[in-house]
């Protein structure tokens, strides 16, 4: 209401019911579609129906919960914990590209998403080489670049993957025309670990979120922006709707090749007795790996009663 941001967990207060179901929508105040509970914008209860029968009520704890919220362009975050790194610190030296990318004169274009039947790791160590393009993206990439033309930047916060793509003359000043700064000629791929990541070229970009639902199962989300620029006659009119078009388009076709493997690499991680082997192209699948196994290390395995070591103390057969 007042042009700010905020962010609250979609639970009431009052019987734990979900506020509202809707993903998306516009409203003056927040009403709990189960007993009708109001909350301002703060998040405090306003109008409560037969309000005389809570009395007396405890207002202080019956206030949503809130979440931090910080933006980078015209992405919006929110953080699940009070206290820890602000966005900035967060993203750290990837932050400012990352304003760029998704602020003007690049517009938001649309967004889509997938549950797929796999572990949330699956699909992120996919984004994270391209050693599967050939297979994978034919129509879309063709083949990967040459390896000595690919640039890997790892950390123990994110990597990054670049590789060149052409572009002549005329596309640069369109891009510049439209007042894109970014004629790099080149493809960019970032990720923060764990589950954050954005690509794109000159004229589209996507961020990338991956959120795991169970131990076999995860969404993916992603939010395309395309190049539109501040001009208003026909000509940039068209450019910025074809760029519109073009970009949700390929990204849309990427996203559903990617997961046709999903499902195939969950069932094969179930059945395999190997290690597995990871090459020089898939080295930012093993920065993160170890991001994974840092932060989540193995508990050790509590030793086994003697006694059930012995199967004729359980009366096996």
């Amino acid at each position: 209401m007042d042009g700010e941001l905020r962010a609250f967990l979609n639970v009431c207060a009052h019987r734990h019911s979900r506020l509202v179901k809707d993903a998306r929508g516009s409203s003056e105040r927040l009403r709990c579609q189960y007993h009708g509970w109001e909350y301002n914008a703060e998040g405090r209860t306003g109008r409560i129906p037969a309000a005389q029968c809570f009395r007396p009520f405890d207002r202080e704890n019956a206030c949503l919960q809130q979440f931090r919220v910080a933006t980078c362009g015209q992405l919006v975050f929110v953080a699940l914990t009070p206290n820890g790194p602000t966005l900035e610190e967060y993203l750290g030296p990837l932050y400012a590209g990352w304003r760029e990318s998704f602020d003007a004169p690049y517009r938001f274009a649309g967004s889509w998403e997938g549950e797929f039947d796999c572990n949330w790791k699956v699909a992120v160590e996919n984004a994270l080489e391209d050693y599967h393009i050939p297979l994978l993206h034919p129509k879309s990439f063709g083949t990967y670049a040459e390896e000595e033309e690919c640039t890997h930047v790892l950390t123990d916060r994110y990597s990054t993957y670049t590789r060149p793509i052409k572009i002549g003359p005329a596309a640069k000043w369109l891009i510049r025309w439209m007042g894109g700064t970014r004629t790099r000629g080149a493809y960019e791929h970032q990720s923060i670990h764990p589950n954050l990541m954005m690509s794109g070229v000159d004229i589209a970009w996507v961020a990338i979120t991956f959120d795991p639902l169970s131990p076999t199962t995860c969404r993916v989300r992603m939010y395309g922006f395309t190049l539109r620029g501040e001009r208003n006659n026909p000509a940039a009119q068209f450019a910025g709707w074809f760029f519109r078009v073009l970009g949700v388009h390929t990204s849309k076709r990427v996203f559903r090749e990617d997961a046709s493997i999903y499902t195939e690499m969950q069932r094969g991680l179930a059945a395999s007795p190997f290690r597995g082997v990871i090459g020089t192209r898939e080295e930012r699948v093993f920065a993160f790996q170890q991001f994974v196994s840092q932060g989540c290390p193995r508990s050790e395995v509590p030793p086994v009663d003697s006694d059930l070591e012995d199967p004729s103390a359980t009366g096996a057969a």
